[in-house]
């Protein structure tokens, strides 16, 4: 029988229709086997991965807001979701169904933007979804329930039209923490999570309302690892840092009379009180501070992110310099994707 060669675009409908199927269930399926790009996550021992190290709402085209994960023996635990955080999570070379418990350090949509896509996608890329449950302060199980809502018509969608049968809201749950002083809030057979309030919030604010932002400790078989969130100069972060292997601090590069985009004080406050300039000044931490809090803490290694301003390593970096100045310790200067030891 003679063979016949088939000339491009000479393809059935058939075939194409099959090819799109296949090119759209790649993704999928790799995600369940875990075939994901970037480096894959350690078996043993503890690494810490910097999802991203952005600070600020601000978006990027090339740096991802506020997440990390902690992996233990394999086990990822997310602190963070920021604008972003799900898809370096995949470039990490982790997968969304191995996502069973994140850690939120305050209700900031640059640690939260991403939170609403975790549940979305971790119920669709699966029939059986494994459960997640989501700790943060005041607010968080709110938050988690509108996310769910957010996805309602699709899940009804696919439940009618695929055949699924897990409600999300059987296997998501948010959990609210209440940490005004050193509390464990998380533990299993391979972490103790401790919280505790810091001092992102000034008292007017928090003498208005309920929510409040967090600091927490990881304390694993071979490493203890402490996340600042958001926060200004805390004791309460210095007693919960005592001692720790790695201080994830965040830090304001900038000068102390200037925002993020370098202008002055006199120039965006004028006496409004809806200032953004002011609360950047007024509540996160200056390198001076980071390196007051870790010299107080006696903490190992210093490790800065959520950076707003400032440059990207070496001796003369903007970040480091008055750090260095009151602190003799390890300073790495984060990048999205790091991956530390």
């Amino acid at each position: 029988m003679k063979r016949t060669e088939k000339k491009r675009g000479d393809w059935n409908r058939r075939e194409v229709l099959k090819f799109a199927a296949l090119a759209w269930a790649a993704p999928v399926l790799s995600q369940a086997r875990g075939g994901q790009r970037g480096q894959a996550a350690q078996q043993t021992g503890t690494e810490l991965v910097l999802l991203g190290t952005q600070g600020g709402p601000t978006v990027s085209a090339n740096r991802t807001q506020a997440s990390s994960v902690l992996i233990v023996d394999g086990r990822p635990y997310l602190v963070d979701c920021g604008y972003g955080a799900i898809k370096a999570l995949v470039q990490a070379g982790l997968t969304l169904g191995n996502v069973s418990n994140v850690f939120i350090t305050h209700l900031h949509d640059d640690h939260t933007a991403d939170v609403a896509a975790l549940i979305a996608l971790k119920w669709t890329a699966s029939q059986t979804p494994g459960a997640a449950t989501i700790y943060g302060p005041y607010g968080t199980a709110a938050m988690v329930d509108a996310a769910i809502a957010f996805s309602k018509a699709n899940v009804t969608i696919r439940m009618i039209d695929e055949g699924r049968t897990v409600d999300p809201k059987t296997i998501f749950h948010g959990h609210d923490v209440d940490a005004p002083k050193i509390t464990e809030v998380f533990k299993d057979d391979r972490v103790t999570v401790q919280a505790v309030e810091n001092t992102h919030f000034p008292d007017r604010a928090k003498a208005k309302m309920d929510y409040r932002s967090f600091s927490y400790r990881f304390n694993t078989p071979t490493r203890s690892v402490v996340f600042s969130g958001d926060t200004t100069y805390s004791e309460n972060l210095i007693e919960l840092a005592r001692g720790a292997d790695f201080f994830v601090c965040e830090v304001l590069g900038t000068a102390n009379n200037q925002n993020a985009n370098g202008q002055g004080a006199a120039q965006t406050d004028n006496g409004n009180t809806e200032s953004i300039a002011r609360h950047v000044r007024e509540t996160h931490s200056t390198p001076e501070m980071v390196g007051k809090m870790a010299a107080a803490a006696k903490v190992k290694t210093v490790v800065l992110t959520h950076q707003v301003g400032g440059g990207r390593g070496g001796n003369d970096d903007p970040l480091t310099a008055d750090l260095k100045k009151v602190y003799d310790g390890k300073i790495i200067v984060g990048a999205d994707q790091m991956r530390i030891q």
